[in-house]
Order: C-alpha cells, then sequence, then structure tokens
C-alpha cells in the first residue's frame, strides 16, 4: 500500500509538472520569449542622411551634417558608477548633475543623454570609460541661409521627422531609407552588435529642387520686414508668382514678435485667410464682362459716396456719380462694386468666384493649406452680396489671390502654384518633375486683356489708389485692397484694425512676375495703396532686376501676349493656344497644326565672328541678341540702342561691344563719343549673363 500510494503521489507530480510546462509553452511561451528577448537586445531607429533642399539655382537652403549622439543603459550606469563619476559625465555632456540623474531615473533600460553633439564633445564623454555608456553617429538637420524661406523649408525633428513645410510635404523623398540597430548583450550587459542590421547603411534621401529664387525670397523678406516695423503691422506676407507655370518665385512670411521655429512651423501665406478688401474689384470687374453683366462702357452711378441700401449705408472714400468699370476700379469706389455684384446675382458671382478658385485650395504641395471662405450663394442676403463686391464677408488666402490675378495676367487660366520643382535620388536621377498645370480657365483671353488694361489706371491713373506700386520704365496693373480686421469675438469688426494689401502684375503689356503683398493688423489710415503698394514696388524692381527683364520698345498684341506656355506634360484644355503659337485663334479645333511663326531677322540670328546689328533696340532686346551670338555688351544710358561700337558687321573678337541708349529721338553719337566701359544696366556675356545677388542670411 505504501509503495501503491507513493506511485500515484509521484505520477500526480509528473501530471502537475506536465501541465505547468504545458503552461509556460503554449499559453506563457510567447510573452515569456519576448521577455527573454528584451533583458538581451536594446533596438535603436537610425534616420538616414536627409536629403538636401535647394533653390532653383542650386543654393542649399537644408543640409543634413554627421554628430555624435550619447546614450546609456539607465540602470546599470546607476550601479557601476557613483555619484562623483557620474558628475565628471555630467560636465563633459554640458548637463547639470541634477539633469543627468532626471534622465537616469526615467523608468526605461535605454535613454538618451545627448543629441547631435559635436564630435569632440561626445569623444570627452565617450573617453570617461563607462561600460554602460555609449555613443552613435547621427544626422543633425540645418539651414545653411538660416531662416530665408523658412515656411516654405519647413523644418525637421530631431529623429529626422518632417515637422512642416517641404520638410513635411515631401518627407518620404527627403527622409531616405532609415536603419533599425539592435543591440544585443550578454547577463552582465555587455553589448554585443553582432546584428545583421547593425551592418546595413542607411539610403540617403532625395535631393529637392524648389521654385524659389533666393535673392528674390531674400529682396521680399527684407523689404516686408522692413514695412512690417515702419507701419506697426503685426505680420506680413508677399507671394511672387510666375503667371503662366504657376512656380512660386517667393514666398515671404514676417512675424515680427514670432520665435524663429515658428516662423517655419506657420505659413501666413498658405494657411491664413483674411477678407480681400478692394482687391476683390479686380475679379469682380472681370467676372461682369465674362458674364456680360455689364461693358466697360457702362456708366453706374455712385450716389456721390454714400448709399443707403437694404437698412445699410456703404460709403466710398470720396464722394463720385456716374463711374464706367475702369473708374470704379482706378478710384476703387465701393458703391460701384457693390452695384456691379447686385447686377450680377449671387448664382452668378459665386461661379465667377468659384472659377477663379476663391473658396477652395489652389493644391500647392505645401502642408495646411486653407481654403478661405466663401458661403452658398442661397444663403446670401443683398446686403451680403453687395458687401461681396467690395471683398468684405469673404475670405481668402494669399496663395489664393495671388492665383487668381495670375489668370488675368496670363490670359485667363488658373494655374496650379507650385515650390518643388524637381527631385533626384542619391545617383542623381530624377525621380519627380513638376511642370506647369492648368486647373481650368476662369475667363475668356480677351476679357483678361480687358481687365489688365483698366488694372493699369489703379496705378497710372491719375484718381488711381495705387500710384506707389509704380516701377520705373514698366507698366504696373494691379490693385489696392484695405478691410477691417473681424473680431471674433463678436463676429464683427473692429473700427480701428486693417489689412493692407496690393496684388498687381507686370510688364502689363508682357507679364512675367505676379506679386502680392499683405500687410495684417495696422492702424486705420494704414491704406494698401500707402503702405502695400510701395513694398510692391521695391519687390518688383529687385525681382526684374534678378531676373533680367529689361523694358520693351512696343506693346504686344493681346492675343499674343497674354497666351500661356505650354512645355509638354499637361495637356491644354480646349481653346488654350499651345507655345510658340501667336496666330490669332486658340489651336483649331480639328487638330490640325498651327501656323508657323515667322523667322526672326536674320541679324538677329546668331553669326559666328560678325558684330550684330543692335540700333534701335531696347536694352531687353540687346541681351537677346547678344545671348543669341555669344557676344559680351556695354552699356550707357537709357532706353533705346542709338549707338554702337564696333558697328554692326564688322569682324568679332574685339571685346565687349559698347552700346549706347537714350530716348527717341536723341541723335546718335559718334563712335569716339560713346563711353568707354560703362555698365549702367550691367553686362552680358554670351548666353550667360550677370546676375545681381541680394541674398540675407536673416
Amino acid at each position: 500500500m505504501r509503495i501503491g500510494a507513493l506511485t500515484f503521489m509521484l505520477a500526480g507530480l509528473f501530471v502537475l509538472a506536465a501541465i505547468r510546462l504545458a503552461v509556460l509553452v503554449l499559453i506563457d511561451g510567447p510573452r515569456l520569449s519576448s521577455l527573454a528577448h528584451e533583458e538581451h537586445t536594446t533596438a535603436m531607429r537610425l534616420a538616414a542622411v536627409r536629403g538636401p533642399i535647394v533653390d532653383r539655382d542650386g543654393n542649399p537652403l537644408a543640409l543634413s551634417a554627421e554628430t555624435r549622439s550619447i546614450f546609456a543603459r539607465a540602470p546599470k550606469l546607476l550601479e557601476s558608477s557613483t555619484a562623483s563619476e557620474r558628475v565628471r559625465l555630467a560636465q563633459a555632456l554640458a548637463l547639470s548633475p541634477a539633469g543627468l540623474e532626471a534622465k537616469l531615473k526615467k523608468p526605461a533600460p535605454f535613454v538618451w543623454l545627448a543629441r547631435h553633439l559635436q564630435p569632440e564633445r561626445a569623444r570627452a564623454a565617450e573617453d570617461l570609460g563607462f561600460e554602460s555608456v555609449g555613443g552613435v553617429n547621427e544626422y543633425a538637420r540645418f539651414y545653411p541661409e538660416s531662416n530665408l524661406a523658412a515656411a516654405v523649408v519647413g523644418l525637421a525633428g530631431t529623429d529626422g521627422q518632417g515637422l512642416s513645410g517641404v520638410e513635411l510635404q515631401y518627407d518620404q523623398l527627403v527622409r531616405g531609407t532609415p536603419v533599425e540597430l539592435h543591440f544585443y548583450h550578454d547577463a552582465l550587459g555587455h553589448p554585443i552588435l553582432d546584428s545583421p542590421t547593425g551592418l546595413q547603411n542607411a539610403q540617403p534621401g532625395a535631393r529637392l529642387e524648389l521654385t524659389i529664387d533666393s535673392s528674390i525670397q531674400s529682396a521680399a523678406e527684407n523689404y516686408l520686414t522692413d514695412q512690417v516695423a515702419k507701419s506697426g503691422a503685426a505680420r506680413g506676407a508677399a507671394v511672387v508668382l510666375d503667371p503662366f507655370t504657376g512656380e512660386v518665385l517667393a514666398l515671404a512670411n514676417i512675424n515680427g514678435t514670432t520665435a524663429r521655429d515658428r516662423d517655419r512651423l506657420h505659413d501666413m501665406a498658405t494657411q491664413d485667410a483674411f477678407e480681400p478688401g478692394s482687391t476683390m474689384k479686380g475679379i469682380l470687374g472681370a467676372i461682369a464682362l465674362q458674364d456680360h453683366a455689364i461693358s466697360p462702357d457702362r456708366q453706374l452711378y455712385c450716389e456721390n459716396g454714400e448709399w443707403h441700401f437694404a437698412d445699410r449705408t456703404i460709403h466710398d472714400d470720396s464722394p463720385h456719380g456716374w463711374l464706367n468699370l475702369g473708374g470704379i476700379i482706378e478710384v476703387s469706389s465701393n458703391i460701384g462694386a457693390a452695384k456691379i455684384a447686385l447686377t450680377l446675382g449671387a448664382d452668378r458671382f459665386y461661379e465667377g468666384l468659384n472659377a477663379f478658385g476663391l473658396g477652395r485650395r489652389t493644391g500647392i504641395d505645401l502642408p495646411g493649406e486653407g481654403a478661405g471662405l466663401l458661403g452658398r450663394p442661397a444663403k446670401w442676403r443683398q446686403i451680403e452680396l453687395a458687401d461681396h463686391g467690395f471683398g468684405q464677408g469673404v475670405a481668402v488666402t494669399p496663395i489664393q489671390l495671388a492665383t487668381a490675378y495670375a489668370a488675368i495676367a496670363n490670359g485667363g487660366l488658373v494655374m496650379r502654384p507650385y515650390v518643388v520643382k524637381a527631385a533626384y535620388d542619391p545617383d542623381g536621377n530624377e525621380i519627380l518633375r513638376h511642370t506647369p498645370q492648368v486647373l481650368r480657365r476662369a475667363v475668356a483671353p480677351e476679357v483678361a486683356h480687358q481687365m489688365n488694361l483698366l488694372l493699369r489706371n489703379v496705378v497710372n491713373g491719375p484718381d488711381g489708389t495705387g500710384h506707389l506700386a509704380q516701377v520705373a520704365d514698366f507698366t504696373v496693373a494691379g490693385k489696392t485692397g484695405t478691410a477691417q480686421m473681424v473680431n471674433p469675438a463678436t463676429g464683427g469688426y473692429f473700427q480701428t484694425r486693417l489689412v493692407a494689401s496690393f496684388v498687381g502684375f507686370l510688364p502689363a503689356d508682357d507679364p512675367r512676375l505676379v506679386i502680392l503683398v499683405v500687410l495684417y493688423d495696422v492702424s486705420h489710415g494704414h491704406f494698401g495703396g500707402l503702405y502695400a503698394a510701395p513694398v510692391f514696388s521695391e519687390i518688383a524692381s529687385a525681382a526684374l532686376q534678378r531676373l533680367e527683364v529689361a523694358p520693351i520698345k512696343t506693346s504686344p498684341a493681346y492675343d499674343t501676349a497674354s497666351l500661356l506656355p505650354f512645355t509638354g506634360g499637361e495637356a491644354a484644355p480646349a481653346g488654350v493656344a499651345a507655345l510658340g503659337d501667336t496666330s490669332d485663334d486658340s489651336i483649331p479645333s480639328d487638330g490640325s497644326e498651327p501656323a508657323e511663326v515667322d523667322a526672326p531677322p536674320a541679324y538677329k540670328v546668331a553669326t559666328a565672328g560678325i558684330v550684330p546689328e543692335f540700333r534701335g533696340e531696347s536694352l531687353r532686346g540687346a541681351f537677346a541678341i547678344a545671348r543669341a551670338h555669344g557676344v559680351e555688351i556695354e552699356t550707357s544710358g537709357d532706353g533705346y540702342v542709338i549707338g554702337q561700337d564696333p558697328p554692326p558687321g564688322a569682324p568679332g573678337g574685339g571685346g565687349a561691344i559698347q552700346l549706347t541708349l537714350a530716348e527717341n529721338g536723341a541723335e546718335p553719337p559718334t563712335s569716339s563719343s560713346i563711353p568707354h566701359k560703362s555698365s549702367h544696366h550691367g553686362r552680358t556675356t554670351g548666353p550667360t549673363t550677370s546676375r545681381i545677388h541680394s541674398r540675407s542670411a536673416r
């Protein structure tokens, strides 16, 4: 009986052991295996080298530099070191002893002690010989041009992730392929770096080429900063676009009181909405002409500056009687604009605004773009429709408004704006290319041309509100805007806090640039024509000089001056002329090829070794001929070429060709009277010309 009892007892113990084993293997096995793995391994993710970000000329705006980061296995370090030894470690890392102790007491087996140190400082910490302290190479992001184009470039975090701007928008391309390192250690905690993944190299990220021009960007930021300070504005934004392609040449955001990192995290030009004020009148006029609601010659009575409508009173800054559309835009009559909006009606006005892109995102390749504010027309009361005519009750982002005016400048097409031109892999292969993309047609070319002419009067007309936007030797078309700021607490308007703006394009007869300037939260009396228009003029002058745009002698016909050039990629919509089409009509509907344009004069075709004819040309034409022939020119004077030395047809190769410019009617000088080596406008050598750089590192 004793043997039997012992047998049953032992058998029961074996059964219990088997059950326990089954529980450990089948139920607790995965959990215990994971715990065992965690006890002997530590994983760490190392970011790859982020690709560089450069401007359109290859100037770097964001780069990555190799640094050293120090980590520790906190429990082991606390057990194996004394407080005095850890004080030396803290000093080497430029930490306070209390700060180091706080890091080590975190409930984690692995902690970062310091990230992105200079190699010398990191080496001082590693040379102390702590077995539980180690270092790894990492890459830190820095911006060689300081805060230039900060909101466009954006910000990358400590772990190499994009946080804003193109750093975030194109993060998957720029950040490359990271590597996860596994640190194996034995029972005593000694590290063993034998993981196969630890031997892999992280793949660098792509190189981004922006459409931003650093010189134009710098000029925009500098002039905007000065005016924000002079006007007392809280902040300001500026946008510079190519109206035919949608390329953003500059996008400036100025905050006088915010920290540097916030400049990189918030983009006013694409994210913040404001009431456009009278800048809406240019778009209203285009919509009304397109819809045949009015004609350019139709006269509207402007009530001598005060109109009582729907229990409200609409005011003008000065009294006016009968005005046509051009007069309404030139003097910026709110009453005239309100009557045009009422003539259009809510539905047609809304459809026109929507066609110009107001109330919808432009699709610019930057994160967090705002859509503005444009309510459904069914909810518009008559007084709201009237207010919308002069830009009240509607909100737009700066990029929206600039894109809308670009459509007027280019002949009626709304282009998608973009800031990244191309991307290249580490081997230099192109992996992304943006080309001009037409979103929709807003108005017909003849309507865009008519508005082009009317908007010139704002700057050049005797009663225009934008005289300070004038640019020497160039014709500017544009519109001033002043709007009250909305009081978010009451839903009404501040009486003494305004948004002042100016938007325009130039040269008006051959648009190359669309520029918008907005000053937020300025005092009463700080109107767009007085404070935003001068900044437009300064930015425009710098940009034209940077792009080497010279005044042209004659104005081209509107049907060829305002056609959008297509360079392939996005197909042109029906009725839109292709690049090089100078015919009176758009692309033929039968699909036939457009007629060939006339060949240029023979003297403008490059002829090796022969001095070309420059006389009679504008400065811009002279530059074009010099580039075609590959010759160097030096100029003096203003206007058109009236003399040159050597004369046309002479053998070339004797140095720079001296050109004398004067206004029409001046007598041509003799060869001996031409000043030698004068460079009033600069000089050009063949296909590459000297360029004026004004970049700064703010």
